[in-house]
């Protein structure tokens, strides 16, 4: 079996933040879920990584707009938002009907304005915070 994933004609799945838990939640996507994925982290070291299994490898946030579906995988609140609003923006690049999970444990009020701004852009929002290991999110458990 490759550990190359194979790419599909549908829309790419997206996913930003690849530290202790997304770099391995990414890897398994790209490998299990059939479709391409574009991630972007500040860092390039995951992404070197990934890309060797297929990952496309963004260059901006806005890059990953593209995608029908979009991970989050950040640290804090304060990084959520940074990723998510303002002109540039995550918000301002999704497609209406297009899908955003954030999968870290982003305060209350954090949640319910980016759902607030999601829903007026015709965006599903999905608050799905992950409460694992490393070793969990690497063994896809």
């Amino acid at each position: 079996m490759s550990n190359k994933v194979g790419l599909s004609e549908d829309p790419p799945l997206g996913f930003i933040g690849l530290g202790v838990m997304g770099e391995p939640m990414c890897r398994n996507l790209a490998r299990c879920s059939g479709r391409s994925v574009i991630a972007f982290d500040q860092d390039s070291a995951p992404l070197n990584r990934l890309t060797k299994i297929g990952v496309l490898a963004a260059k901006t946030v806005q890059e990953v707009g593209a995608a029908e579906i979009v991970f989050l995988s950040l640290p804090n609140g304060d990084a959520v938002s940074a990723v998510c609003f303002g002109k540039e923006g995550l918000l301002s690049q999704l497609d209406a009907g297009s899908t955003l999970v954030d999968l870290g444990t982003s305060p209350v009020a954090l949640t319910r304005e980016i759902a607030l701004q999601a829903m007026e852009r015709s965006v599903a929002f999905a608050d799905a915070p992950v409460a694992r290991t490393r070793a969990a999110a690497e063994a896809g458990t």
